[in-house]
């Protein structure tokens, strides 16, 4: 099984000892002791998302071909403070993954805790961060604009959209972003913005607490990090003992790669059954282009099965040759796991 280039790239942020390191070992296959080594900067790894319905087409259309899935990459980044004068450095600390597309908040749960004041802890702390670049940004534009330069029109129309947006940041306001106008959205592209991504949690409970209700979703994240250390007929004895039917952490890449924006539309030839993603809304001739770009140049019209299609039939030549086939144009809305033969000319 092979991966594509990574679709996102997803920040595990959260307190000290939420168990953060462990999920990023679970997830990327990572050794603990050189992920603990870290400890003050990011380390990545990619993380397959292996979607069930990709699983089964490979089944059916052939277990010899090479089964290429789409990825994430997962940052464990520095803990954060969620009270306390140590607070003051976690801008710092969250600006190791200012570049991802999204977070996931691992929070202490194991004690008895309640996992839900620790994320609008750090919900909170993402919008202070972006709070703390506005000022700082703001008060440099102050100083820039009092100056005959070049761009000062320029600078004095950022400084516009920077004070009210951070003004109604700070005041907790969750609409401000959408209602940057596009050439506003251009102004601010470089700030990253963290509170304005995607923020999803996982509780890392005990595992004397599997199958209360955490009021999010829970996971006990070392206990998991163990099971996937052993062999496959190991791991299904224990995870019989604990009563588990499947482990969190083997599910979690789909969900984050769903709560990033993203699906999953699906190419099968002699050679190979792959996934490819793709941000929800967007078309086909888009989804040319994430195959090749000789097929988004050259697009002619594209093929579609959708999944549920296929699904009635022996294979996709059988539900191709009965005709259960649409042929659309480049601005066709993809639909999760369409199947999809480009027919193009270069």
């Amino acid at each position: 099984m092979a991966e594509r280039p990574v679709a996102a790239r997803v920040g595990l942020v959260g307190p000290a000892g939420s168990g953060k390191t462990s999920l990023f070992c679970a997830l990327t296959g990572t050794e603990y002791a050189r992920a603990v080594a870290s400890t003050g900067k990011a380390i990545g790894g990619n993380v397959r998302v292996l979607d069930p319905r990709l699983a089964r087409i490979h089944q059916v259309e052939g277990t010899h071909k090479k089964l290429v899935t789409p990825a994430i990459e997962v940052f464990d980044a520095p803990s954060i403070a969620l009270d306390g004068p140590d607070r003051a450095g976690n801008a710092g600390r969250l600006a190791a993954v200012r570049e991802c597309e999204g977070f996931l908040a691992v929070l202490r749960a194991y004690e008895g805790e309640d996992p839900r004041p620790q994320l609008e802890a750090v919900r909170g702390e993402l919008v202070l961060a972006d709070v703390d670049v506005m000022q700082k940004r703001i008060e440099r534009l102050q100083a820039d604009t009092r100056r005959a330069l070049p761009n000062r029109e320029d600078l004095l129309r950022e400084m516009e959209v920077l004070q009210p947006l951070c003004e109604a940041v700070a005041g907790g306001d969750p609409g401000a972003f959408g209602r940057l106008t596009p050439e506003d959205e251009k102004r601010l592209r470089g700030f990253q913005f963290y509170s304005r991504k995607p923020l999803a949690a996982l509780a890392n409970i005990a595992e004397k607490d599997l199958g209360r209700p955490s009021g999010i979703p829970a996971a006990p994240v070392r206990l998991e990090m163990e099971l996937l250390a052993m062999g496959p007929e190991e791991r299904a004895g224990f995870m019989r003992e604990y009563g588990l039917q499947a482990l969190a952490s083997e599910s979690l890449p789909l969900r984050l790669y769903d709560g990033l924006g993203f699906h999953t539309f699906v190419t099968a030839n002699e050679k190979e059954v792959s996934g490819w993603a793709l941000r929800r809304g967007a078309t086909a001739h888009e989804a040319a282009g994430r195959v090749h770009t000789d097929l988004q140049k050259g697009f002619i019209s594209c093929e579609v099965v959708p999944f549920d299609e296929w699904s009635k039939w022996k294979n996709l030549h059988e539900a191709q040759a009965r005709g259960h086939r649409r042929v659309e144009g480049k601005g066709y809305v993809v639909r999760d796991f369409d199947i999809l033969t480009v027919k193009f000319n270069v």
